[in-house]
Order: C-alpha cells, then sequence, then structure tokens
C-alpha cells in the first residue's frame, strides 16, 4: 500500500489516494476505521467514497452495521493500477 512508504511531505494524485482507499476496504469498514488508516480530512473521505460509490467501485453495506466494502469492478480497477505503476517503474 502506498501509505506505507510516503514520506512527510510527499503529495498523492487522485488515481493514488483511490488506491489506497480500495487496499483499506477489501472486508467490510465503517468510516472512521477508513479514516484513521488513509489519513485523509473526514470531507475529504466522504467526497473520495462518494465518488468511488458512484463509479460503482465500492457498495455501501447496511447490516449489521453501515460500512464500505470493495466490489469485483473495484478490485479489477485496483488490479489495472496496479499493473501500470509496475509497468512505470519497471519498463520491459
Amino acid at each position: 500500500m502506498a501509505l506505507d512508504t510516503l514520506g512527510v511531505n510527499v503529495r498523492r494524485d487522485k488515481i493514488t489516494i483511490m488506491g489506497d482507499l480500495l487496499d483499506i476496504i477489501q472486508e467490510p469498514r465503517r468510516v472512521t476505521h477508513i479514516l484513521y488508516k488513509s489519513n485523509m480530512s473526514y470531507v475529504q473521505l466522504l467526497k473520495y467514497l462518494d465518488n468511488l460509490k458512484d463509479l460503482g467501485l465500492v457498495e455501501v453495506r447496511t447490516k449489521p452495521y453501515r460500512s464500505y466494502m470493495i466490489t469485483e469492478n473495484g478490485k479489477m480497477f485496483m488490479h489495472l493500477i496496479s499493473r501500470n505503476g509496475n509497468s512505470e517503474s519497471n519498463p520491459q
């Protein structure tokens, strides 16, 4: 996950943030847990989660508690961006 390797002054681009969030919600997570792991403000997090939901990359579950979970499309998106990131760092 990209969050583990970030320095203090490193900015993340939108795709990296989306990938990090999808990585965090591989299993159902509450907003608070996502917030702590993502190192984002609450307002930013809600904006990104709504965006991911609109794109069909995450779903909102309401039972047994309100949580976010990655969808199959979200898993495919993660696979594509991880392959793209590897090909940029290791051109073949």
